[in-house]
């Protein structure tokens, strides 16, 4: 009946699970802008992974909520009819311990409960961390990240170190009381003047036991479910939490395509903007221009914050003035008199809107949407497909919808299954697609072409090619109307001109409604009809040619910046892996993109136990532990077997005094060591799970950049968060379980053999048989247990993909479909989990019948021999043998629970053991003065990215002069980000060797050596958080030298004006969003120029500003003259015109150095490749000579009249 039970709770739990994880994900699905940011993706993924897991724990527990009393009191009500009146004294003790017993479940509950918080801090920031990676290795801020990470790992552990120890005490507590109870009980009994009978002694000692077994587990069950309840508190509020209002109507009588009439805003985590359509909750808005922020408190809290803010900023400040045309100062919040002064800042702060939005788009219109960085034109999209909040109007469209993100959304799924997305495969139409999105050649250039799978994030493409492929699922869909967010960003001209033609002007997007948000102006005189936008207002629209008659922001900015448009470089921009992806072709076939998950086989190690005891702290812990053990067990049947010394009389000389006084010693001695036990595991599961933690996540952030390349996110999450959980809440309990119940039963082994040695004949082959019944077990259900993590891993690792393309999945209206693939994802997980379920009960079974054989065996032995045998040992060993069925169930249970569980521990070993990239510094570092001058020198430089893969650089050889402006130009593949990667150690020469002032790098520490490079990379990361930390994560900079960074990357007024939506916006203090949400790629590309900035470093690297309107990018141009003027300067070109005023161009062909020389003399040469690109970009050499002109320092601002300024 038990296994039947176990069975069926086992199989409701896993359902309740299933059930929870589903719900979350579906809720996930619909939740609004607002709840997204009350629940982040690392907060749902630890609800999915951790949450819904104690849920499904407990739902194996719950029946004892109500068993256990029961049998409590029909324990003792037989004790009472037993022992009369003395029986009331050990149930009085049982009454005293309840309270003490509700103290600790409460203490253990409200550390769960603070724990959780924490969690979520630590798997968020661990995901931020992870998707930043390169940024992070760039910066050199593994160290820092790590350290950060850690302080919220101790502060969790923390946390649950108190329940640990809480629980700890409640175990030792349910131990002792019933034994304390039962020594009081007898003791009591032979004072009032009753004689010790055998009979009576020790059918109330199984009484005991009987009451004891239900008081030990209790405290189990009421852990579960102080867990439970934390787990459902998180979910409840998580299921309730405010869903998206239906975004849009789709109509397909309609005249127009798109017919909009409203206004739209942006919501952080807090402030409630009044909507007809939905209700928020109350909280703070940020600045935002988009949706991000943290959950805000209540009053008290703010006042906190403020006064937290004016604190930091004094002691930043450092005694350095700030300008006038500054961020908004934060007021003391003791002075009520500047109410009017506040109100006035919340003014500023108020989040990104949009107002009076009208558009009216015709069907098969091809529109375009500009404006500068920052101006509102990807939230207008945003607003189409529902992502912002509509507070007044409405969104009509006359067909469906498909959306083209500014920032590609790419599945870890194959090349063809991204541009499907869920639909039935046309070949003839995949064809067309791939080729009016120019995605021919990549194909042709990957290892399995189509059928290739391209990694998380897409982390095997290049930039462009995301982009493409982004653009190929909107063309393959059947979407009326396309938004695309400025998609040909992404691309070089050639391509760009290539899409434009054979997709959006003709092909298969040439009879949609198309609505494109785009920085190229040169592509607008091909549009129907233009929207200028600027700070959320739609400022002017017309056709171009009506635009281009009048005058206002189009014209003037047409008339400035329209020409350099026609300068744009072949190849734009491609990211850091962009030879990775395109030298696929010479790959062997087996050279797969990404790595299947290693998997441990065959019965855990000793070696990982002795690895566990080592992140303990040392080997001594297990002859420690086992000491405990013992002593703990001699106490426990040393106390029941002197009871039977006291029943029979067996010590001459010995009276009733001293029989009581032993008796009663031994009951304290057994509390004593199980509280020492209970303590000491405690301690030495949180120390091994707090270390064995920090050196998993310093090896993981230390690894080479080809282990993210080819291990998907959720996989690393999946460790750093489940694996570590079970280290945390479920191995040093289930340790402490089987070896308690081991020595239990050794004890009871002893006990049989000292009372009837010639037992050992019956107990000699079931040891065998139980042995044998376990090897068979344990393969099986470690095995299962391996799967099942590895299933987990893959699914949380889809789940998060999911959560963070939910704009994407919901333009598509490909909710259910995702919801579908989930339930496909979640059920083969259930799979190996139930089989571990199934297996659990299958041994029970066996261990039954085996134990009651044994005790068939002792009984008929015991009756056989009874003349021979003193009665007060048949007692004692009769009052164990009992329980023995259960015991080596429990035993056999507990050590494959164990083992299974220790599998986290081989997981994060694996982590802990990862190839490192090189020291982070060496003892032949130069000084801190390195480099003085910025002088950069390759000889023969070699590099492959992975081995196996072939060189990307071959023999390249150049010198680069203090000061020099270099750029680097190359069709695609030929080497430039290859440049990058090797400058920054990201991945190791094979061959040649690379200076820097006269230095080897490779003889440099890597954090020496990338601290004093400083790189504007190409994807923009932001992390949640402050601006502040931000720009100086590691907090070397005061307020003002931010501020001055953040003015000359042009975010702030740097002439003394004001701007109060970019004061408040980019004030020091103001969130940043999950992911930087709440800025656009062209401000998140400033902030990463200002970040450059405040490193102040002799050599600066830029990939590219190609978010940026091209009014913003010529702006960049100036600083980059004046503020790198001293640098020098690498940069990867974006658009020809920007190059052509620097010192000297390198053209990359095919890994190697195809020329190297100044703009004007390669220019001359007609058979240079760089004369063929200025060809195809129709650059002249008079253009030339007229940006070299213009570009003089006279109209910008100067570090030395900034210095002043500020001073």
């Amino acid at each position: 009946m038990t296994v039947h039970y176990m069975q069926i709770s086992a199989t409701n739990g896993l359902a309740i699970r299933s059930g929870l994880i589903g719900n979350i994900f579906r809720k996930s699905l619909r939740l609004s802008g607002r709840a997204r940011n009350q629940h982040s993706v690392g907060q749902i993924t630890t609800m999915i992974s951790t949450d819904a897991t104690r849920l499904d724990l407990f739902s194996t527990y719950i029946h004892y909520l109500w068993v256990s009393p029961i049998q409590i009191v029909i324990g003792i009500g037989l004790l009472l009819g037993n022992l009369g009146y003395s029986a009331l004294v050990g149930l009085g003790v049982m009454i005293l311990g309840f309270p003490i017993q509700f103290i600790l479940v409460r203490i253990m509950y409200q550390n769960r409960q603070k724990g959780v918080k924490l969690t979520d801090n630590r798997v968020r920031l661990t995901t931020e961390v992870l998707q930043g990676i390169r940024l992070v290795k760039a910066f050199a801020w593994e160290e820092f990240y790590v350290s950060q990470i850690y302080n919220f790992r101790k502060k969790e552990v923390a946390r649950i170190r108190f329940a640990a120890l809480a629980r700890g005490a409640l175990v030792s507590l349910v131990t002792f009381i019933p034994v304390l109870a039962s020594v009081l009980s007898f003791i009591t009994y032979a004072l009032s003047g009753h004689e010790l009978n055998v009979a009576i002694i020790f059918s109330s000692l199984q009484f005991f036991n009987i009451i004891r077994a239900p008081l030990i587990f209790f405290p189990l069950v009421l852990s579960a479910l102080s867990d439970a309840l934390v787990a459902l508190g998180r979910i409840g509020k998580f299921l309730t939490a405010e869903e998206l209002a239906e975004p849009y109507v789709i109509d397909f009588e309609r005249k127009h395509a798109v017919e909009v009439d409203g206004d739209f805003t942006w919501e952080t985590a807090g402030k409630i903007v009044e909507s007809k359509f939905a209700a928020g909750a109350k909280g703070k808005a940020g600045p935002d221009g988009k949706s991000g922020g943290k959950k805000a408190g209540k009053a008290d809290k703010k006042k906190a914050d403020k006064a937290e803010k004016t604190r930091r900023k004094k002691k930043n400040q450092k005694g350095e003035k700030e300008g006038e045309g500054l961020p908004v100062t934060v007021q003391d919040v003791s002075n009520a008199s500047d109410h009017a002064e506040e109100e006035k800042k919340e003014e500023e702060e108020k989040p990104f809107e949009l107002k009076d939005l009208r558009l009216s788009v015709p069907k098969g219109s091809f529109v375009a949407i500009v404006g500068s960085v920052g101006s509102g034109k990807s939230s207008i999209l945003n607003a189409l497909i529902g992502e912002m909040r509509r507070t007044r109007g409405e969104v009509v469209f006359g067909g469906s919808v498909s959306y083209v993100p500014q920032t590609p959304w790419i599945r870890n799924a194959t090349l063809l299954e991204n541009v499907l997305f869920g639909l039935e495969e046309d070949r003839k139409r995949f064809n067309e697609v791939i080729r009016a999105c120019n995605l021919e050649h990549d194909l042709e250039l990957l290892p399995h072409a189509e059928e290739t799978e391209i990694g998380e994030k897409g982390i095997n493409l290049s930039g462009g090619q995301k982009a493409r492929v982004s653009l190929a699922r909107a063309a393959y869909s059947s979407s009326d109307i396309v938004l695309m967010d400025d998609p040909l960003s992404a691309v070089d001209s050639y391509v760009g001109r290539a899409i434009l033609n054979n997709c959006l002007l003709s092909g298969p997007l040439a009879d949609k409604t198309r609505i494109l948000v785009t920085h190229a102006l040169h592509v607008l005189d091909k549009t129907d009809y233009i929207y200028v936008i600027d700070h959320g207002v739609i400022k002017q629209q017309g056709t171009y040619q009506s635009l281009m008659t009048s005058s206002g922001l189009f014209a003037r900015l047409m008339d400035e910046y329209g020409n350099l448009e026609e300068y744009e470089e072949v190849e734009k921009k491609e990211v850091e892996k962009e030879e990775v992806a395109n030298t696929q072709s010479d790959k062997a076939e087996n050279a797969a993109l990404m790595q299947t998950e290693e998997r441990v086989t065959g019965a855990v190690t000793w070696q990982t136990y002795a690895n566990y005891l080592k992140f303990a702290g040392g080997v001594w812990w297990a002859p420690f532990l086992l000491l405990m053990l013992t002593l703990a067990q001699a106490a426990q049947v040393g106390n029941n077997l002197f009871l039977g010394f006291w029943t029979g009389g067996s010590i001459p000389g010995f009276g009733e005094a001293q029989y009581m006084g032993i008796y009663a010693g031994l009951g304290v001695a057994q509390a004593a060591f199980q509280f020492m036990v209970s303590f000491s595991f405690a301690i030495a599961g949180l120390i091994a799970s707090l270390s064995l933690y920090q050196t998993a996540l310093r090896r993981v952030l230390r690894s080479p950049v080809s282990f993210f390349d080819t291990t998907p996110m959720g996989r690393i999450l999946s460790r750093l968060s489940k694996d570590q959980d079970t280290l945390d809440s479920n191995l040093s309990a289930t340790l402490q379980s089987f070896l308690s119940t081991f020595s239990n039963v050794l004890g009871t082994a002893a006990l049989i053999f000292y009372s009837f040695p010639l037992l050992g004949i019956i107990f000699a082959p079931l040891t065998v048989l139980y042995y044998l019944v376990s090897i068979y077990y344990r393969r099986t259900s470690v095995e299962t247990k391996r799967l099942d993590s590895l299933m987990r891993s893959a699914l949380y690792s889809s789940y998060t993909e999911t959560l963070t393309g939910l704009p994407s999945i919901r333009a598509y209206g490909e909710q259910a479909r995702s919801v579908v693939d989930a339930q496909n994802g979640l059920d083969l997980e259930n799979r190996a989990y139930y089989m571990t379920i199934a297996i659990q009960r299958w041994l029970a079974v066996r261990l039954d019948l085996l134990g009651n054989i044994l005790i068939l065996g002792i009984a008929l032995f015991a009756a056989g021999f009874r003349e021979h045998v003193s009665p007060s040992k048949v007692g004692v060993v009769l009052s164990y043998t009992l329980s023995i069925t259960q015991v080596f169930s429990q035993m056999i249970s507990q050590f494959a629970t164990n083992e299974q569980n220790m599998n986290a521990v081989e997981r994060l070993l694996v982590y802990a053991e990862l190839p490192s990239e090189g020291d982070s510094v060496t003892p032949s570092d130069p000084p801190t003065s390195w480099p003085s001058q910025g002088s950069i020198h390759f000889e023969d430089v070699e590099l492959g990215y992975r081995k196996g893969l072939p060189l990307v650089l071959k023999r390249v050889s150049f010198d680069v002069q203090p000061g020099e402006k270099i750029g680097i130009v190359g069709r695609t593949g030929a080497g430039k980000s290859s440049l990058i990667q090797a400058l920054l150690r990201m991945v190791e020469l094979e061959g040649g060797r690379i200076d820097i002032d006269g230095f080897s790098i490779r003889e440099v520490g890597l954090d020496i050596l990338r601290r004093q490079l400083a790189l504007v990379p190409q994807d923009s990361i932001l992390f949640l958080g402050t601006l502040r930390e931000n720009l100086d994560p590691m907090g070397t900079r005061t307020d003002a030298e931010l501020i001055s960074a953040l003015q000359r990357a042009w975010l702030l007024p740097r002439d003394g004006t004001k701007d109060p939506a970019a004061e408040a916006k980019f004030n020091l203090d103001a969130t940043v969003g999950d992911e930087g949400s709440n800025f656009s790629a062209g401000e998140a590309q400033l902030l990463a120029m200002a970040r450059c900035i405040v490193k102040n470093s002799r050599i600066i690297i830029l990939a590219t500003t190609s978010s940026v309107d091209v009014e913003t990018d010529a702006k960049v141009q100036r600083t980059i003259q004046t503020e790198f003027s001293k640098s020098t300067l690498l940069c990867i070109a974006h658009r020809l015109n920007t190059i052509a005023y620097y010192d000297r161009i390198l053209v990359m062909d095919e890994g190697k150095v195809a020329e190297f020389d100044t703009v004007l003399n390669l220019f001359d040469h007609e058979d240079s490749i760089f004369r063929s690109l200025c060809n195809e970009a129709n650059l002249q050499r008079s253009d030339i000579l007229r940006i070299r002109g213009d570009m003089t320092p006279d109209d910008t601002m100067t570090v030395n009249e900034e210095d002043q300024e500020n001073n």
